[in-house]
């Protein structure tokens, strides 16, 4: 079994080189791995520490979070290093701080750091910091005294602080019988602490975000405003449900539920009374719009709400951008008076759904529409400015707050599937086992996989309880723990809720509380909605540019680029070696030609082909095709007007955009490079075409010249347009034969 999954593990990595280099790509494991081998693994001294070694001190914080694999990268940076030679290393942790396993952080290591006293080749010395700058002297007491117990045992290196403040404080641990009655609680203590002290911060720190689901409507109830950072998912905004509502209705005629609340929207604003009438109009909504017998059947605000929308409809089939999913929901949300609906964070959220909805609308349509739902669903609202924070205790890492409430301690956080494979570094040995699921539970692979199972199963229940310590060492005054159980149960709480896990030196500290769960109440009937008014009108701001005669000429994206596709021949190699040579001048130009002698560029051939590839380069013409892009900028850097065009001059730029609208289209422009030199304005364009074999070097020139003359002068005239008043002297380049040509 062994050999088969080493074989695949093989084949699998394989793969996944070739995808890395199809496109010229790496995640960021690889990035660390590879910058190991490029030190010497321990092995021997890599190329990189020789080229390379300057680094004389290491500074490493949060050490008890580090990887095996960020151990080793260190480890690898220090292993010439002497131990009297003036280099030194600084590690800063709490290996009772560690919770990040699910990224492969292993505290082990930090702890035997700690127990060795030393790192690679240098001696260390060990100070253990007992002052608590943070609590009070009631939080850091009851914290000694907990933690003390439950980390208690023959390898604990658990220290109790020393409090430095001298500010009252508070720790409270309390049992409830119901959710409904625990939500009413966090309110009672929320608006105790600021009646206390108004001015101070106070946080809710919870695992999951399930665990808020009595507790989020009890602080709505009462008026408490939350913030939370990747606490509500997006889609569950009321801003963002509109819009996302509006996309699916213009994405499906017969999307009913989408085009119904669409019309409830609060750009549209129809009552209940108005969109009942439509949806019995006619079973596809958009139709029942236009249908005599149904706008008969409206209210007059009711028929001037749906006479708004259908003519911003009209408009978008109109627009010569109407078949692009994302131009038209954008248009048609504004249009509709969409921005006069949201706050400055709620238009964030917004434009945040629109960006998404263009990666998934390349074609104009969306391409894969579970994918942009799948998508959408993963995002979360930005937080809003609120009294009380809201955020899972891994976010809390490092924060202080005046007042920390860490409620439902009896609820599990997730739970994962089991792995297809275990592995560990036991005494040094890395130890693998398959999942052989239930064929053979006695096979030595299967016992292997349960007893690393039991050791990985050990662990989350040790980083659980660590995880328990940060949060309750995150106050500066009041610490309330609450848990829903039986003040009599103390076996209440799995192995995997935090109460499970801190059970044992909890038990004797919990206290009842009556919650009052009446407290909730649920009001009926139909909920109103804020919403335009039904004459609302978008205007235009007073300096908006409008070009006369445009006959809805908006660009549309094969407009935008013509230009690309005029220069771009049937040489799809071509094209790419002259977008690969147009990215590297353009980088040349901004860094300045000090910063790029001739002999920088020889070792830029993996840039080149890296670029190459991305644009699509056919990979086993790359090393030609990467060659000549270097020849060119070759030729340039030692051409004398090369370098002149790259040299700095008054008023330069980069891929300056020029855009109007001429003989009844637009002409949508992007300049190489202009600069202001000698009196004049200039406009160089690159030209990377080749002289073709056996063609005069002269009549290739005026071929060229004939070419790109028109559109050389269409340059000019939209300088001038501008605003240019100086002289405007259009001019090309052409590196394959280092010739100027001023036009």
């Amino acid at each position: 079994m062994m050999e088969h999954l080493t074989l695949i593990m093989r084949y699998l990595m394989a793969n996944l080189m070739l995808a890395f280099d199809g496109s010229a790509t790496v995640d960021f494991p690889e990035v660390a791995q590879r910058a190991i081998l490029s030190l010497g693994a321990g092995v021997e001294i890599g190329d990189a520490l020789l080229d390379e070694d300057r680094v004389c001190h290491l500074l490493v914080d949060e050490t008890q979070d580090t990887s095996p694999g960020q151990y080793k990268l260190l480890l690898c940076l220090v292993q010439a290093w002497e131990p009297d030679d003036g280099r030194s290393i600084f590690m800063c942790g709490d290996p009772y701080q560690s919770i990040y396993l699910f990224r492969g952080a292993t505290v082990g290591q930090f702890i035997e750091t700690e127990k060795q006293g030393r790192f690679g080749p240098k001696e260390m010395e060990v100070y253990h910091l007992r002052v608590n700058f943070r609590s009070s002297p009631a939080i850091v007491e009851w914290n000694n005294k907990i933690y003390s117990e439950l980390f208690a045992g023959p390898t604990s290196s658990f220290v109790p602080s020393v409090p430095f403040r001298s500010n009252p404080g508070q720790v409270t641990v309390e049992a409830l019988l119901t959710p409904l009655a625990e939500g009413v609680r966090v309110v009672s203590l929320i608006q105790d602490a600021f009646k206390v002290d108004p001015s101070q911060s106070v946080a809710i720190l919870v695992r999951a975000r399930s665990h808020l689901k009595f507790i989020l409507p009890a602080l709505k109830q009462a008026g408490i405003q939350a913030s939370g950072t990747d606490i509500d998912p997006i889609a569950e905004s009321d801003p963002v449900a509109e819009v996302v509502s509006m996309i699916k209705a213009l994405w499906h005629q017969a999307d009913k539920t989408s085009w119904l609340a669409l019309l409830r929207s609060a750009f549209v604003g129809l009552s209940w009374e108005d969109t009942l009438a439509v949806s019995r109009g006619h079973s596809v909504i958009p139709a029942a719009l236009r249908m005599p017998e149904v706008l008969a059947s409206l209210t007059p605000e009711g028929n001037a709400r749906v006479m708004r929308l259908t003519e911003a409809l009209d408009g978008l089939e109109k627009a010569s951008r109407g078949d692009e999913l994302a131009w038209k929901a954008r248009a048609l949300w504004m249009g509709l008076g969409g921005m006069s609906t949201v706050d400055q964070t709620e238009l964030g959220d917004v434009k945040t759904v629109f960006k998404l909805l263009g990666t998934h609308t390349a074609t104009g349509d969306l391409d894969n529409p579970q994918a942009f739902f799948n998508a959408l669903a993963n995002l979360y609202a930005s937080p809003k400015a609120g009294v009380v924070q809201i955020m899972t205790l891994h976010k809390a890492k490092g924060l202080e707050f005046g007042t920390v409430i860490i409620p439902s301690l009896q609820k599990n956080g997730g739970r994962d599937d089991t792995p297809l494979f275990h592995w560990r570094t036991i005494n040094g040995r890395f130890f693998l086992a398959p999942n052989m699921g239930t064929e053979d539970d006695m096979s030595p692979e299967s016992r292997l996989f349960n007893y690393l199972g039991s050791r990985v199963k050990a662990d989350h229940h040790d980083e659980l309880e660590r995880l328990g310590y940060v949060g309750t060492t995150r106050p500066i005054s009041n610490l309330h723990l609450l848990a829903c159980k039986d003040i009599e149960d103390e076996d209440k709480g799995s192995s995997n809720s935090l109460l499970g896990a801190l059970k044992r030196v909890l038990a004797n500290e919990f206290v009842g509380v009556d919650g009052d769960a009446d407290q909730l109440e649920v009001v009926g009937g139909v909920p109103s909605k804020a919403r335009l008014d039904a004459d609302h009108f978008v205007e235009l701001p007073a300096d908006s540019f409008i070009p006369a005669a445009t006959n809805e000429a908006v660009p549309t994206e094969n407009e935008l680029h013509d230009e690309l596709r005029e220069g771009e021949g049937n040489d799809y190699r071509a094209k790419v070696e002259g977008i690969v040579y147009h990215r590297f001048v353009e980088i040349i130009a901004k860094d300045g030609l000090v910063n790029w002698p001739v002999s920088k560029l020889s070792g830029k051939g993996q840039a080149v082909a890296a670029l190459m590839r991305r644009e699509g380069y056919p990979i086993k013409d790359i090393p030609a095709g990467r060659d000549r892009v270097l020849r060119l900028l070759t030729t340039t850097l030692e051409s004398e007007k090369g370098r002149w065009i790259l040299s700095a001059h008054d008023q330069s730029g980069q891929e300056v955009q020029v855009s109007g609208y001429r003989n009844g289209r637009w002409v949508h422009r992007y300049l190489d490079r202009t600069f202001v030199a000698d009196g004049a304005y200039w406009i160089p364009d690159w030209k990377t075409a080749e002289c073709p074999e056996g063609m005069d070097v002269e009549a290739f020139l005026r071929a060229i010249t004939s070419r790109y003359q028109q559109k050389m002068e269409e340059y000019r005239a939209a300088v001038i347009d501008a605003g240019i008043t100086l002289p405007v002297k259009p001019c090309l380049y052409l590196p394959a034969v280092d010739r100027f040509l001023e036009l």
